[in-house]
C-alpha cells in the first residue's frame, strides 16, 4: 500500500514537469540535408551600393517615410526605396544594399543604419539616390557576430559558421550534422 501511495505521488508530481521536446542528437560523422552558409569577405560585405531596380521583400523590417519616399528595411540585406509620390500607386524604385542591417532611422536628410558592427550615416536628400556620409567603425560591437543571417531562419541542421568571413545568406545542401536550430 505504501509503495502504491509513493507511486501515485510521483506520478502526480511528474505532471508538473515541463514537456521538453529533445532536439535530435547530432551525428558528427553523418551527412544530412541542411542549411549551408553563403560567405563573403567582410570588406566586400561592408560595401554599400544603390541598385536602380526593385528587389523582392522577403524579411521586412521597420519603415520610415521621408518626403515622397518610403524606406523599408530588408533584414540583413538593405533598404527598399519606395516612390510614394502618388500614394495609391506607391512602387519600389530601388534598393540600398547594406548587408548586416537590422534597424533604420531617419532624421533630416540622413538615414542611419548598421552595417554589421559599423554605424552608417547615409545622405538621402536626392530621393532615390544616396551616398554614405560617415561610417563609424566598430560602433556596434555585438553586430559583428549577432546579425540576421548569423543563423538560418528555419529549424533544422545547419553548418556552424566560421568567423573569418560573414554569412550573407543560407542555401540547402548536404552538410555534416553538427549545429541544430530549434
Amino acid at each position: 500500500m505504501r509503495l502504491l501511495m509513493i507511486l501515485a505521488i510521483l506520478f502526480t508530481l511528474s505532471s508538473c514537469w515541463p514537456k521538453v521536446k529533445p532536439s535530435p542528437q547530432p551525428y558528427y560523422n553523418e551527412r544530412v540535408w541542411g542549411n549551408k552558409a553563403v560567405y563573403e569577405v567582410i570588406s566586400n560585405a561592408k560595401q554599400v551600393s544603390y541598385i536602380d531596380s526593385a528587389m523582392p521583400v522577403i524579411h521586412p523590417g521597420n519603415i520610415y517615410a521621408k518626403g515622397n519616399f518610403i524606406y523599408q528595411l530588408e533584414l540583413g540585406k538593405g533598404i527598399h526605396v519606395i516612390d510614394n509620390s502618388i500614394p495609391n500607386q506607391a512602387h519600389r524604385v530601388g534598393f540600398i544594399t547594406v548587408n548586416g542591417s537590422s534597424q533604420i532611422s531617419i532624421k533630416s536628410n540622413y538615414l542611419y543604419t548598421n552595417n554589421y558592427d559599423d554605424l552608417l550615416v547615409i545622405d538621402i536628400s536626392g530621393g532615390n539616390t544616396m551616398h554614405v556620409v560617415k561610417r563609424m567603425e566598430g560602433a556596434l560591437p555585438q553586430g559583428r557576430y549577432n546579425y540576421f543571417y548569423s543563423e538560418p531562419t528555419e529549424t533544422g541542421y545547419y553548418e556552424c559558421p566560421t568567423y573569418d568571413s560573414v554569412v550573407i545568406g543560407w542555401r540547402k545542401d548536404s552538410i555534416w550534422a553538427i549545429c541544430y536550430k530549434n
